[in-house]
Formats: C-alpha cells, sequence, structure tokens
C-alpha cells in the first residue's frame, strides 16, 4: 500500500486531501505537514519511506515548493512528486525545468477524481525497479536502471553515468542496451540516455543533473526528440 506525504500551510486543504486519501484503498500511510522544512528533515534523515509527495507550491516563506522538491530530488531521486496549486499557469514552466521526479500537477479546489488517477499513476510507477546486473573485473554489481543517467562508449568499455559514480565495464554499447528497458534512447553512436533523467534538451546537448551533458548527433536528432517529447506525454 502506498506511503503519501502532504505538503501545504493550508489546514483546510490539508484536511480534505487527507480525509480522501486516507480512506482510499490503495493508501496504507498519510503523513501531513504544514512546514516543508520538518518533510525535508524528516525525508533526509531517512525517518520516512514515501512513495509520492502532494507538495503546494506557494509558501508564505522565503523558497517555494519547486525548490523544495528540488532538494528532495537530491536527496531521494525515486519519490514521486506532485505539485498542487491554485494558480493555473503561474509555475507552468518553472515545474518542467526544475529536478523532479514528477508524476503530476494537481489543481485546487481538489477534483477526487483526478486525484485518483494520480493514486493509479503512483501504484503504477512504484512496480519493482528494473536492474542492470554486470561485472567488474570479477566482481558482480547490480544497480536500479532508474539511477542511471546515460552510458557512454570508450575505448573498448562502457562507463554507466550514475548519480553516485562511474562504473566501467568491458563490453560494448549494443550488448548492454539489450539489457536496458524501452526508456533508454540512443542519441549518439557512442551514448545512451534515460529518457526519465534528462532535465531538458537545448540544441544538440542533452542536459542532467549536475551539469552533465551528453550531445545528440545529427542521425539521431529527430529520433531523440520524437522520443523525448513522447515520453514526456506518457509521464505527465
Amino acid at each position: 500500500m502506498l506511503k503519501l506525504a502532504v505538503c501545504d500551510d493550508n489546514p483546510l486543504f490539508l484536511e480534505e486531501i487527507t480525509e480522501v486519501l486516507e480512506t482510499d484503498q490503495r493508501v496504507g500511510e498519510v503523513s501531513v505537514y504544514e512546514n516543508p522544512e520538518n518533510l525535508l528533515e524528516e525525508i533526509g534523515k531517512k525517518e520516512k519511506n514515501f512513495d509520492a509527495v502532494f507538495m503546494d507550491i506557494e509558501f508564505e516563506r522565503e523558497q517555494n515548493g519547486i525548490q523544495y522538491v528540488k532538494e528532495i530530488f537530491r536527496i531521494t531521486p525515486e519519490i514521486q512528486m506532485i505539485y498542487v496549486t491554485g494558480y493555473h499557469d503561474k509555475y507552468i514552466q518553472q515545474i518542467f525545468l526544475s529536478d523532479a521526479n514528477l508524476t503530476g500537477y494537481l489543481m485546487k479546489p481538489l477534483d477526487k477524481e483526478i486525484l485518483g488517477k494520480y493514486l493509479d499513476k503512483i501504484s503504477e510507477k512504484r512496480k519493482p525497479r528494473n536492474m542492470l546486473t554486470f561485472s567488474i573485473r570479477g566482481k558482480t554489481y547490480m544497480i536500479a536502471t532508474d539511477r542511471i543517467l546515460y552510458l557512454e562508449s570508450n575505448n573498448h568499455k562502457v562507463l554507466i553515468h550514475t548519480e553516485e559514480g562511474v562504473y566501467s565495464v568491458y563490453d560494448k554499447l549494443s550488448n548492454i542496451h539489450k539489457k536496458l528497458p524501452s526508456s533508454f534512447i540512443q542519441c549518439h553512436k557512442s551514448f545512451l540516455v534515460n529518457l526519465n533523467r534528462i532535465r531538458h534538451i537545448e540544441g544538440n546537448e542533452i542536459f542532467f543533473s549536475g551539469g552533465l551533458q551528453v550531445p545528440v548527433s545529427k542521425f539521431y536528432q529527430e529520433r531523440m526528440r520524437k522520443s523525448y517529447f513522447l515520453h514526456l506525454g506518457k509521464t505527465i
């Protein structure tokens, strides 16, 4: 069952959405926060293991919800985020430019039917993670594919770039590509990128969090853009 958090400084909205969530058979636990700093602290200490967070955007403090979500993504990128706001178009560009494991955008006042669809989506994305297994100097490694940003072919080796660091494997890029889910797309003869981890595409470059970037060759450019925007349409 789902473990959820709701962070909003409006007590009436907190009460309303909590009542709906707690009566839903897909939900096992709901934690509520009026102060986003408290939520960040518990996530940072690993005191709470949430499947998803419903985050208000506007708070009466220096930072807004988008900035708090960016920090949550840095700490625990697997937590799904649903922005909540009563301002229909005010933040639409900002939410797509900021780092987040974004699952949706919920408008106020609360629409129970839309909320239910987001619970379906959270449950679907919560399914067991795909894993990639490989060997380095006789030692076997297993990493979740959603932690991989991109893969790079370099001098008979494949460099697997993750959030934690880089793994260097003696193999062909094409061989590893066969082991990866469909979210991994070739953008260059030497690069595979994870569509789930792209921050944005600008010109002939793909950008990831932390300032990392990879090139898109002319041969793959049109296919890459179509794949990326199709993927965005399915995930948002």
